[in-house]
């Protein structure tokens, strides 16, 4: 017989707490905002032409579960915003203001589903 994953295992969304919370579990979230930078390589086999490397920065967010039960997961990690290091040079605020609006469109999620979630902003 196949073993079952436990759910910390398992890469989960925001959609999967949200449909927990209207079960009747009480859910609350810790949350982790930061910024993570990597490396994007493209590569253009067809025209010869050499490989390009873009640095880009996404706007990240770790929703911890607090007590997290055997069929929640234990984090759920979100990108809010992706954008290369020039955009950010010359429009972070833009890019954050951006990044803020979609998080808090996922608090009012969380929140309709009765969610305790801490609050933060990039």
């Amino acid at each position: 017989m196949a073993d079952r994953q436990h759910a910390s295992d398992v890469a989960g969304r925001l959609e999967d707490l949200i449909d927990l919370a209207k079960t009747g579990k009480t859910i609350q979230l810790q949350t982790r905002l930061y910024k993570k930078w990597v490396r994007q390589v493209s590569q253009s086999n067809a025209t010869g032409d050499p490989d390009s490397e873009t640095e880009n920065c996404l706007y990240m967010a770790d929703f911890m579960v607090i007590q997290a039960e055997p069929e929640m997961p234990e984090k759920i990690t979100k990108a809010y915003m992706v954008c290369s290091i020039n955009d950010i040079e010359l429009q972070g605020e833009t890019t954050r203001r951006i990044a803020n609006e979609r998080l808090r469109m996922d608090y009012a999620r969380l929140k309709g589903a009765d969610i305790s979630v801490e609050e933060k902003s990039f």
